[in-house]
């Protein structure tokens, strides 16, 4: 059997406001920092996160918020760095948790693009899209 990936789907909310939202927060975020207003880079941040989130599939999030939480147990507990290694224990949780945070909301949005890129050069460019050739296996048929 041969199947053709034209489209890549891991979008969660398709509603226009969510990439508004994205845009809005990246931009009050980065105007808060040129600023040096760290509550309106904060707000900032959070808004774009959170449209993230919500623009990707739940079990997405969740693959790689586990990603992120086995990352930031490496970074910090198992093998910490020079100035991780200095950190109290309480100090080095929250730098796991806020890591895991983090990576997830970054690699969602790594995610998202890769997505829309694919699409548009598999489906409004016409390149064609990855080609899978599978065979089917005789543990596959149903037993008689």
């Amino acid at each position: 059997m041969s199947y053709q990936v034209k489209r890549i789907n891991p979008y969660w909310n398709t509603h226009p406001m969510i990439p508004t939202a994205v845009a809005i927060g990246g931009i009050c975020g980065l105007m808060g920092f040129a600023l040096e207003k760290p509550m309106v880079a904060a707000a900032g941040g959070v808004v774009a996160g959170l449209a993230i989130l919500a623009a990707a599939k739940p079990v997405l999030s969740a693959l790689l918020g586990t990603l992120g939480l086995f990352g930031g147990l490496v970074t910090f507990i198992v093998a910490p760095g020079l100035n991780a290694a200095t950190m109290s224990l309480p100090m080095r949780v929250a730098s796991v948790f806020l890591f895991a945070a983090f990576y997830m909301v970054l690699m969602d949005a790594l995610v998202l693009v890769v997505a829309v890129i694919y699409n548009l050069f598999a489906g409004v460019i016409g390149m064609g899209g990855i080609r899978l050739d599978l065979e089917s296996s005789e543990d596959d048929e149903p037993g008689a």
